[in-house]
């Protein structure tokens, strides 16, 4: 990962507001975000923030609320639309379930997952979502001809 990349992932500093019931969080790139206290839900084990204990753990990727601690991907991942983006953007290029390969073969052709007659765009979803293992051979041979490819040949994308 490049450094730039590295530090808007990382925090700095943490602080807390009782009166706007906040948290204030300085990022490695100096970018500040701040979120509601009830964007810290209890833990499945009952433990609850304390919101008067804060501090920066795990080198910049977590933020630790007494003995709660919240990990940093996680709040980015809720807070940032961006950071998200970016993130199931990486996921998706690395992913290699039948799905993603269908997903990254469909974009590549510049396809819509409406272009495949007899598919409803649903499916091609739910395939490309890992919701269907990999699809049966009448779906298969539609898609596989949509893209120009053997049926075989869509996995290895």
């Amino acid at each position: 990962m490049a450094p730039t990349e590295e530090r808007e992932r990382l925090f700095l500093a943490v602080a807390t507001d009782a009166i706007t019931q906040s948290v204030a969080l300085i990022r490695g790139d100096h970018k500040r975000v701040v979120v509601p206290f009830d964007l810290f839900e209890p833990s499945g084990d009952g433990i609850r923030p304390d919101f008067g204990r804060v501090a920066v753990g795990d080198y910049g990727h977590s933020i630790v609320l007494g003995d709660y601690e919240a990990a940093g991907d996680a709040i980015l991942y809720e807070t940032d639309a961006d950071y998200r983006k970016k993130l199931n953007e990486q996921r998706q290029a690395t992913e290699r379930s039948f799905g993603a390969s269908l997903r990254r073969l469909r974009l590549q052709r510049r396809l819509t997952q409406d272009d495949f007659p007899g598919i409803t765009a649903k499916t091609v979803a739910r395939i490309e979502r890992g919701e269907v293992a990999k699809p049966h051979g009448k779906t298969l041979r539609i898609l596989a001809e949509a893209l120009g490819v053997e049926a075989s040949d869509i996995e290895s994308y």
